[in-house]
This record gives C-alpha cells, structure tokens and sequence, in this order.
C-alpha cells in the first residue's frame, strides 16, 4: 500500500512537472518575413523565426526544462557550430542530429546559434509574463476601445488615440492606471508617459514609426550621421514611477527610412525617477534604442534590441547618460554602434543643444547578463566626460562579436572615471575594427583618455577581473592617458587569454608592452599567484580574442 502510494505520488510529480513546463508562442504580424532558413520548436510546439536582414531572431516565452529544437532548412552539413548565451551555463552541451541542433532550457536566457554556413539565429526566451493586466477595467485604458478606437490595422496615423487614453490615464484618480495596447499594428507619433502611469504591449503589438518627420516632434537637429531626430517615447520631466511592459514590439523602421535623415531614439526616460521597462522587443532604431538621461533608480530588464549590424552607423542600443541608481538585467542587444554604454555628456554645439537639465553624476550603475553583438564597443564608459563617473559594474556577460570588447573612451571633457568594474566576463570575438586614435583597432580591451578640446580628467580605480578572451582582433590592448590625465590604478586579474593554459600573469602576456601616461597597472595570475606591476611608462598600445561550443 505504501508503496502504491509512493509510485502515484511520483506519477502525479512527474505529471505536475510536465504541464507546468509552459510555452508561450507571440504570434508576430504578418508585415514580418518567416525565415526560409531555420525552424524552432520549443517544447514540442513551433515558434515563428522572423528574417531580420543579417540574422533571424525568434522570441517566446517558456519555463526551464524545456527542449529547445532548430532545424536548418538549408543543405549545410553540421561540421562546426556555436551557442553564445547571455548567462552561461558551461554543462549544457548542444546536440546534434542530422540538420538539428537542440539543447535544453536550464534557464531563462538569450542565444546566439551560429552554425557554418548560415547567418545567426537569434533564440530568445523570457520567463513567462506575470501579473498581466486584463484588456478591460476600471484602471485600463485601451488604446483600440472606446472612446480612442486607435486604428490597430496599420491603416493610418493614430497618435491622438494613444495621447487621449494617456491624457485620461494621467487624470485618473486610480492607483495604477495601464495604458493597453492590444494585438495590433500601430502607426503613432510622439508620445509622452506622465507619472504613475503604465504602458502595456501585448504579444502580437507593434508600434511603428512612419519616418516623415512632419508626424514628430524634433528633438536634435544633427547626429553623428548628419540627421535629425525625436524622442520618441520619452517621460514627462521631473515624473516619477513609469512603467513599460510587456512582449509587443517597438519599431524605429530605421533601415526601410535611412535616406530621410530623420530618426527615432526609441525610449527615451529623462528626468524622471522609478522608471521600469519589462520585456518589449526594440526593433530597427536609427538612434540609440533606450536612451536614459538625468534619470535615477532605473530597472531595466528581458529587452531585446534588435537593430542592424551593417548599415545603420549610429543606432547604439542602450546608452545611460549622467544617471544614477540603474539596473540593466538580462538583454540581448545587437547593433552596429555601440550595445552597452554608460557615460556623461559632452558639450553641446551649435545645432546640437544639450540634454534636457543640468550636469549630473554618473554613477551606481550595473549591467549583469547581457548579451552584445556590435562593430563597435561591447561594454563601454564614455565618450562623454562632463561630468564624474563611478562606480560602474558591468557583470556576467558576454560580447559575441565587437570591435572593442570592453572599455573606457574618455573624450569630452574634464571628469574622472573611477571604480569602474568588468567582472566575470565572455569576449567570443572582436573580428570588427572601429577608429581609435587614428588607426583602426580590434581589440578586447581599451582604456584609454583622448583630448577633444573640452578639457581632460583621470581614469582611475579599474578592476578587470576573471574575464576570458576566446578569439583574438587584429590589436594589442590598449592603455593610454595624455598629458595632465593617467590612467592608473588598473588590476587585470585572471584574464584567459586565447590558446592560453592559465591567466596571463604580466604586461608582456597581455601585449601591455609600451603603455603611455600611465600609472599602476597591475596583472595577477590568482590561480597560480603570479604578479606584475607596472609603476609608471610611455607610448601606446591595443589587442586580441576567440570560440566553439557552449558559453
């Protein structure tokens, strides 16, 4: 009897543990192409794989424990393949099946699938949405109801439903008001979230940008591209408490409008304090993607951005500008300007006014599980130095691909860069070159001060610490200060260098052989106790990286 009880207790266990592996498929519109090249199933059902020029990407949502499954529709034999995740997980080895590959879901993350022979597949999956909101309510606002009846079907312009329901929002005396957009293809103009407000995207909800100006208020006359451009989606100043949430999509339309020389920054949180997002998907931006300026106790999390990597120069995915107290959690980021950037600003010129408010510090900011793949900075501080930056971690993440893995560019101005930390860190690659100092540099690290005649300050305090190199650039590392601002106090411990049979233990490991207006830099092999010290130097420098299996 006992025994009995035992065999259906763990039936009924294995039963309850096979239903509550869920998955949740985000039906996309039909303006998005399906990938002739690959096929995803995720627990055993089929997940749409969306072309997006240069690699595929599907989105979805599901609990851990699940198969992952991609079939490669192309004829290309699987000899040497590749998985890149944004947490990693050494003992999840993929496997191989004829044109299969597939690998269980230990938890949630984002992957990056290369297989020779074929463009990327981008694999990203969320945990599964909690305390989603209904679509009717005494605190919902629908955007496609009555009395806003936003044109859903992509027909035309449907900017005054979203300000009607956020104007009614924002007067609401309810607690926490949602603004809701289901299902549907919008086409919208500016829009701004006052307090306490939230904005909900559904699966299947997509926010398009039309690229004629005319529809948009113009926030910058000239870029580095020479275009102007808005905010977007941006905060009421001095607001508080905002929320953005859900899986729907919001498209800059970036490559399809290039030749207007007008363009989004997608999100824009300014001045503003408790400002959270949660889980949409960025799309084609022309400008950075989530921008957060003068802004503190930020949480970002489950973004994806997916922009262009080959022909959209200036689209960098999230830039944080002299804010404070940010959180950037689990994103995948992939553009062809920088993915990850925290910096101060640099002076305004003629026709590029300054931010809104005045100089702030940079500072208590980190970014953990991210997932990078760009032609220029993975993980960076800088350029811009107006003001103080400290205390910066970037932690447990990984660049694909990059020009520059991590680093600390300062340029404009004469603030200090301190307490800045890069730790438990993956460079897969930095096959790209980006200019740097004249020249064009590949390389997995770079610190280094440039003088742009607004003045110069130190870089200081630096940590890197247990970071692994798998494929070498075309560069040596870089460590430089000019005259009136070092580079000091430096430690790169535990740094694998590719081939390499334990950390580096010196300068010359490193190819830290000629180091310019420097001061304090240190190399430590902790594994085998290994210790070298440079006390002060000279001329300049930059690097190397690597690849294959799971990371």
């Amino acid at each position: 009897m006992v025994l009995q009880c035992r065999c259906a207790a763990l039936a009924l266990f294995a039963l309850a543990s096979l239903v509550a592996a869920e998955v949740h498929v985000y039906e996309p519109p039909a303006l998005y192409n399906r990938s002739t090249t690959f096929q995803l199933k995720a627990g055993g059902k089929k997940v749409p794989v969306l072309t997006h020029r240069a690699y595929d990407y599907a989105h979805f949502a599901a609990d851990v424990g699940i198969d992952i499954e991609v079939n490669l529709l192309e004829k290309v034999p699987l000899k040497s393949i590749s998985i890149v995740a944004s947490r990693f997980d050494y003992n999840n080895k993929p496997r191989l099946h004829k044109n299969t590959v597939s690998w269980k879901l230990n938890d949630h993350k984002y992957f990056i699938l290369k297989i020779d022979g074929a463009h990327e597949l981008i694999v990203a999956v969320d945990p599964p949405e909690t305390n989603v909101p209904p679509a009717t309510g005494p605190n919902i606002f629908n955007v496609a109801a009555a009395p806003y009846k936003a044109d859903k079907l992509g027909g035309r312009l449907t900017t005054h439903a979203f300000e009607a329901a956020i104007a009614a929002a924002g007067q609401s005396k309810r607690e926490d008001p949602i603004i809701y957009v289901p299902a549907g293809v919008y086409f919208i103009g500016n829009l701004v979230l006052p307090s306490k407000s939230s904005l909900y995207l559904a699966p299947g909800a997509v926010l398009r940008f039309t690229g004629n100006s005319k529809d948009y208020r113009q926030d910058w006359e000239l870029d580095g591209e020479g275009r102007s451009g808005t905010y977007w989606i941006s905060t009421a100043h001095n607001s508080t408490d905002i929320k953005i949430f859900g899986r729907g999509t919001i498209d800059g339309e970036a490559s399809s409008h290039i030749d207007d020389h007008f363009t989004p920054m997608l999100i824009v949180p300014v001045l503003t304090s408790r400002f959270s997002i949660d889980g949409p998907l960025l799309r084609d931006s022309g400008s950075t993607a989530l921008n957060i300026i003068h802004s503190n106790s930020v949480d970002v999390r489950n973004l994806k951005v997916f922009n262009s990597i080959d022909d959209v120069e200036d689209n960098g995915a999230v830039d944080i500008v002299e804010s404070q107290n940010v959180t950037v959690s689990d994103v995948i980021a992939i553009a062809t300007a920088d993915t990850y950037t925290a910096k101060a600003t640099k002076p305004a010129k003629k026709k590029v006014p300054a931010v809104p408010g005045g100089l702030q510090p940079l500072k208590d900011i980190l970014f953990q599980n991210c997932l990078g793949w760009t032609a220029n900075y993975g993980f960076k501080v800088g350029q811009g130095a107006l003001s103080d930056m400290t205390n910066i971690k970037f932690y447990n993440s990984t660049v694909y691909e990059a020009a520059v893995g991590m680093g600390i560019h300062k340029k404009w101005g004469p603030g200090t860069a301190s307490n800045i930390t890069f730790e438990n860190m993956i460079i897969k690659s930095t096959s790209y070159t980006t200019s740097i100092l004249g020249g064009m540099v590949g390389a997995w690290i770079a610190l280094f001060i440039e003088d742009g005649k607004a003045g110069v300050g130190p870089i200081t305090d630096i940590l890197v610490k247990n970071a692994l190199v798998m494929r070498s650039g075309g560069s040596r590392p870089l460590i430089r200060g000019v005259e009136g601002a070092e580079v000091s106090n430096v430690q790169l411990r535990n740094v694998w260098l590719p081939k390499g049979e334990h950390p580096a233990g010196s300068l010359e490991d490193l190819g830290l052989n000629n180091l310019k207006f420097t001061h304090n830099i240190t190399v430590v092999d902790a594994i085998h106790h290994s210790h070298h010290h440079a006390k002060a130097s000279k001329p300049e420098t930059q690097v190397a990286l690597g690849e294959n299996g799971s990371a």
